[in-house]
């Protein structure tokens, strides 16, 4: 009879309740039990797309080709990025190279050339130190030379000073005495003008006398005329009266005897005025005739001290004329002294001129020599260090065309590798595309009857995961009804693997009716676990021994079985070299490929041989 017993659903404690069924240690995960119920996931993708293609292997082939095509054009895009990551960080890599180089070479560069400066500020440090030094010796020389021909020059001074003094007093003393004779003579000259002067008063008296009688005499004989004329003007002038008294009466013969008078008048005033002419004429010539006589000896008097005059001119000339030729001839023979002086003084100047440019000369010459060999030196060293930065320079630029080729050689060596990729991966696809054209050809005539399919195929992948997981757990309900069903139908049946199954498949069911609420189908599933483990108990006891031991041996197996990843490089014989990922463990598996060995079986195999001969490729 079956056990009567209540379940409180609400403080049910399913591993208490477990546990004293004693089914703990059976390893009931509900994911484990869904992983091994429903299986693989892709598998279950696999399975679902089967069902809704009808068993359509050719159009499951040109989708799953379809998809594969996406996945390889996404690889072949990673790759590139991959690709062209790895070179831009190996250019990266080089330039710092190249650029540390450079910057050696240009500090190398930098220390040669503050060689090369410093060198050259000594040497011009020397240079102006040793033509200070020789400067300061020219100038001492300079400066006795110039105190020598300063002492010369004051000598030739004091001694033209001298000449100077001596030609001035002599020159005034021939000057006091010249003026001495000049003065002399100018005496002589005014004594001898004094007397012409003289004589010229004299005469001028005399004459003035003479003139003063004459005139006297003349002016007594014009008086005496001018008293006639009067006497006749006042006759003339009472008889107009006794005319005009009388005019009135007898103006026509008193005109007519005016007129006569007036003319006998007239002709008696022209008389007068022929006399007085006549006379005047004749005093004029008298007076004329004295002045040529006292002119005549005026002038012989006048010629007489000319012609002594010119002599004491031509005595004073003379008297000059010896005098300047006595001066020209002493002033010849200082100048001819002076001149003998200054020649004395100019060759000592000159022999001294000499021996200061001879000495400039020397001095020049050794200042050139000296700058010669220290510009020979500093030329050579100049070579060096230009030798030595070309140097520099060849070895940058060998450096450089190294480093070129090297990254010439690599982006050769790449482009080749990704070229020969690049051919391999478009080699599959159009592998790929031929056969997608190949099954296209094959299946044009059934492709109406295929719309429909490929439609549900196209709303599977169109599908989101949300609507995948809600068909995924439909077909697990399913399942899990078709296991229940078997289990109910496999009660009776023997092996502790069968038990354990209908164990699993209670527990699902128990799960499901918590979760359902369903108090009766729990104490239906407890009854029914308690029955199923008092009938299995021995069975259950003894088999988990012999899988105890069976496991012991398996991982002992297994663990004999796999091998190393340098082993497997090495591809040992008697080992399938096509499926060498099979000899790893799985936490190898992880470790080498990245992934699950369940992931790696979804890759395209083109993806799968890529990744083995990556893993496996052997080590230099």
């Amino acid at each position: 009879m079956a056990e009567e017993f209540d379940i409180d659903i609400d403080n049910l404690d399913e591993e208490a309740l477990f546990a004293e069924l004693g089914i703990d240690d059976i390893g009931l995960d509900e994911e484990a039990l869904m992983a091994e119920l429903m299986g693989d996931e892709a598998a279950v993708e696999e399975e679902l797309l089967r069902e809704m293609a009808g068993g359509d292997m050719a159009a499951i082939e040109e989708f799953q080709a379809n998809q594969a095509a996406d996945k390889l054009k996404q690889t072949i895009e990673r790759n590139k990025r991959e690709a062209a990551e790895r070179k831009r960080q190996r250019e990266e890599a080089e330039m710092a190279t190249y650029l540390a180089e450079e910057k050696a070479a240009e500090e190398a560069a930098n220390k040669i050339k503050e060689s090369v400066e410093r060198r050259k500020r000594e040497m011009a440090e020397a240079k102006a130190k040793k033509e200070a030094e020789e400067m300061e010796a020219y100038m001492a020389e300079e400066n006795a030379a110039a105190e020598a021909a300063n002492k010369i020059k004051e000598s030739i001074e004091k001694r033209k000073r001298e000449l100077a003094e001596k030609k001035a007093q002599k020159e005034a003393e021939e000057m006091e005495a010249y003026m001495a004779e000049e003065k002399a003579a100018a005496e002589a000259a005014n004594k001898i003008k004094e007397g012409i002067e003289r004589r010229k008063r004299e005469l001028a008296e005399t004459k003035a006398a003479r003139e003063a009688e004459e005139m006297a005499a003349y002016m007594a004989e014009e008086a005496a005329n001018e008293g006639a004329s009067e006497a006749m003007k006042r006759r003339i002038e009472e008889r107009k009266r006794e005319l005009a008294e009388k005019k009135a009466q007898k103006e026509a013969e008193e005109m007519a005897a005016y007129m006569a008078e007036e003319r006998a008048a007239e002709s008696a005033a022209d008389a007068m005025k022929r006399r007085i002419e006549e006379r005047k004429r004749e005093l004029a010539e008298k007076k004329a005739q004295k002045e040529a006589e006292e002119m005549a000896a005026y002038m012989a008097e006048e010629n007489a001290s000319a012609s002594a005059a010119e002599q004491m001119k031509r005595r004073i000339e003379e008297r000059k004329r010896e005098l300047a030729e006595k001066k020209a001839q002493k002033e010849a023979e200082e100048m001819e002294a002076y001149m003998a002086e200054e020649n004395a003084a100019a060759g000592a100047s000159e022999q001294m001129k000499r021996r200061i440019e001879e000495r400039k000369r020397e001095l020049a010459e050794k200042k050139a020599q000296k700058e010669a060999e220290e510009m020979a030196a500093y030329m050579a060293e100049e070579r060096a260090a230009e030798s030595a930065a070309d140097a520099m320079k060849r070895r940058i630029e060998e450096r450089k065309r190294e480093l070129a080729e090297k990254k010439a050689q690599k982006e050769a060596e790449e482009m080749q590798n990704y070229m020969a990729e690049e051919k391999e991966r478009e080699a599959q696809q159009e592998k790929i595309k031929r056969q997608i054209e190949e099954t296209k050809r094959k299946k044009e005539a059934e492709k109406k009857a295929l719309e429909e399919k490929q439609m549900q195929m196209y709303q599977l992948s169109q599908m989101t995961p949300e609507q995948r997981k809600a068909l995924l757990a439909k077909r697990l309900a399913e399942k899990k009804a078709a296991l229940a069903a078997a289990s109910a139908d496999a009660s009776g049946s023997d092996g502790a693997a069968d038990k354990n199954k209908q164990l699993a498949a209670l527990k699902l069911a128990f799960v499901e009716a918590k979760k359902k609420g369903d108090q009766e189908g729990l104490k239906k599933i407890v009854l029914q676990i308690k029955a199923l483990q008092a009938e299995a108990a021995p069975v259950v006891q003894q088999v988990t021994k012999q899988e105890g031991t069976s496991a012991i041996a398996a991982s002992k197996s297994e663990q004999a079985s796999k091998y190393t990843l340098a082993q497997l490089r090495a591809r040992p014989e008697g080992l399938d070299h096509s499926k060498l990922e099979s000899y790893l463990t799985d936490e190898q598996f992880r470790a080498y490929f990245k992934m699950t060995r369940l992931q790696f079986n979804k890759l395209p195999k083109i993806k799968q041989d890529k990744l083995k001969e990556i893993v496996f490729k052997a080590s230099n």
